[in-house]
């Protein structure tokens, strides 16, 4: 019964921190930097949770996460949890195929995320909506620069997160686990 109490509060926690990075990028970031975009710190939470949880906890994590981030965009829901979906998929099947542990491997994932993140987003953008989202290549790429440099620090803090939780990693690459 403990494991699951930890898993409990390892998911409420990271619910927790996904409302606060969420509203430091949408408030406090633009109070700071003013017109600069803000990076998606929100992104890095979701790579975590996709790179060291199994298939199944980590798909119901990025959804509770996904309608959590509907309060901060003006973004449709059948749009976020398709851009989230496919782009846990992609993630994934690149964990299963190379993964090493650590900071460096989180870091880069995260760079490949706000990449596909934009192109997902844009593509899937262009197929269901009336008035697709604009391109805006400036404000992505200065997003696509910002989101990995602050994967150090949340990577640090979430593997802290979870060794207080005692929340068992997926530190090994395969193919799906139940």
């Amino acid at each position: 019964m403990k494991l699951r109490w930890n898993f409990l509060l390892n998911f409420l926690i990271l619910l927790a921190a996904l409302l606060a990075v969420a509203g430091f990028q949408t408030t406090f970031w633009f109070q700071l930097f003013g017109n600069v975009p803000a990076p998606l710190l929100w992104l890095n939470l979701i790579v975590y949770v996709t790179l060291y949880r199994k298939p199944f906890p980590a798909i119901f994590t990025v959804y509770a996460m996904g309608f959590i981030l509907l309060t901060f965009t003006a973004m449709p829901l059948k749009m976020m949890w398709i851009t989230l979906l496919i782009l846990f998929t992609l993630v994934y099947l690149i964990k299963s195929r190379v993964f090493w542990s650590g900071s460096g491997y989180y870091t880069i994932m995260c760079g490949f995320s706000a990449v596909a993140y934009h192109l997902i987003f844009f593509f899937t953008s262009l197929v269901l909506e009336k008035n697709p989202a604009s391109f805006e290549i400036v404000d992505r790429l200065v997003q696509i620069i910002l989101t990995p440099s602050f994967a150090f620090p949340m990577y640090w803090i979430l593997a802290k997160l979870d060794k207080v939780t005692q929340d068992e990693l997926v530190h090994e690459p395969g193919g799906l686990e139940l």
